[in-house]
């Protein structure tokens, strides 16, 4: 029985790691995408200050180029924060699925030592 369970503590430990690296790459992609959102906002705040700067208005502003690129700038947010949102519901199934996996992995390692410990009781006694 030690066998078996020590081989499927090896399974369980694998499929726990491949859950986990899964729910890194979902994160990191995540991140990524926030950043992203921040650069455009960063941009956004920068544009605003120049304009300040400049008395509230420049040739870009009256050109309309200003109000094309705020469009720009908007819809580009939208689709990134459209995606990470669908990364995040992704991130938490994935969390879940790794969650079950140590749930199954700590269930068989808490198995191998009680049956180590009735091996050892076992020896005691002979």
């Amino acid at each position: 029985m030690d066998k078996q369970l020590l081989a499927l503590q090896n399974l369980t430990g694998m499929v726990l790691d491949v859950e986990r690296m899964k729910l890194q790459q979902i994160a990191l992609a995540e991140r990524k995408l926030k950043e992203q959102i921040m650069e455009l906002d960063k941009e956004s705040k920068k544009r605003s200050g120049q304009l300040l700067a400049k008395g509230g208005t420049d040739q870009a502003l009256l050109a309309g180029a200003d109000m094309r690129w705020q469009s720009w700038l908007q819809q580009q947010k939208r689709k990134l924060n459209t995606r990470r949102a669908a990364l995040l519901a992704k991130y938490e199934e994935q969390r879940q699925k790794a969650q079950k996996a140590f749930g199954k992995d700590e269930a068989v390692r808490k198995l191998l030592e009680q049956s180590n410990e009735e091996a050892r009781v076992k020896s005691g006694r002979a």
